[in-house]
């Protein structure tokens, strides 16, 4: 968002935007705060461990709205996938610019190839 004397004049960064149930952007947000936690734990940081832990999300959004997220942890893989497009863009955008040589496993481009995989066997999120 941009402001201009505390009012909203614009919304930029639209190229995620879709209709659709609320829990896309739940999944979104917590999502990408672990994507965020996961970076700051790799470079020997705290990051905020205890902040967006997804049944604290579903409660808190329950409490305020009256309404139960549902298969909020499938919205959380969608957002991880959806989120790993973005990142191989950016990684494949840096090779044809020669600032990276290019993997040679192209699912190298996906800076959290990892985590998407332990989210889709299901053991990422018993580990964090």
């Amino acid at each position: 968002m941009m402001y201009r004397h505390f009012e909203p004049v614009a919304v930029l960064d639209w190229e995620m935007v879709s209709i659709g149930p609320r829990e896309i952007d739940l999944g979104w947000m917590i999502f990408l705060h672990r994507f965020f936690q996961d970076l700051a734990e790799q470079y020997g940081l705290p990051g905020m461990p205890s902040f967006m832990r997804l049944d604290d999300v579903v409660t808190t959004y329950a409490d305020a709205t009256g309404v139960v997220p549902c298969l909020v942890p499938w919205y959380l893989v969608y957002a991880a996938v959806r989120h790993g497009v973005v990142m191989s863009r950016i990684a494949r955008r840096q090779v044809h610019f020669g600032e990276i040589n290019p993997p040679a496993d192209p699912d190298d481009m996906i800076m959290h190839r990892r985590t998407i995989e332990e989210m889709l066997e299901g053991t990422y999120w018993s580990r964090v």
